[in-house]
C-alpha cells in the first residue's frame, strides 16, 4: 500500500465583537488514515483554540473557538493510505 497526502488547508478565522465556535469537517473518502500534521496559531486581544478529533476516523474534524478580537489560523495535512 501507499501513502498519499490527501488532504492540504490552511485555514486563518477571524472574531469580532462577538466570539465564536466552528467546526470544519474534512472527508478522507473511507481511506485509513496514516499520519496527521497539524499547527495552529492564535492571536488577537482575547482566547483562542483549535485541534483536531479522533483521526482515526475515516473523517478528520477540526474543533475551534475565538474569543471577540482573536484570530484563530491553521495548516492541516493528512495523510492516507492507498
Amino acid at each position: 500500500m501507499t501513502e498519499r497526502l490527501a488532504i492540504d488547508v490552511s485555514v486563518e478565522k477571524e472574531t469580532q465583537w462577538i466570539g465564536s465556535r466552528w467546526d470544519d469537517r474534512y472527508p478522507c473518502s473511507g481511506k485509513k488514515i496514516t499520519r496527521v500534521e497539524f499547527i495552529k496559531s492564535v492571536s488577537g486581544q482575547m482566547r483562542g483554540d483549535a485541534y483536531p478529533d479522533d483521526t482515526t476516523l475515516p473523517d478528520v474534524n477540526v474543533h475551534c473557538w475565538a474569543e471577540s478580537f482573536t484570530k484563530v489560523a491553521y495548516t492541516l495535512r493528512v495523510w492516507v493510505e492507498d
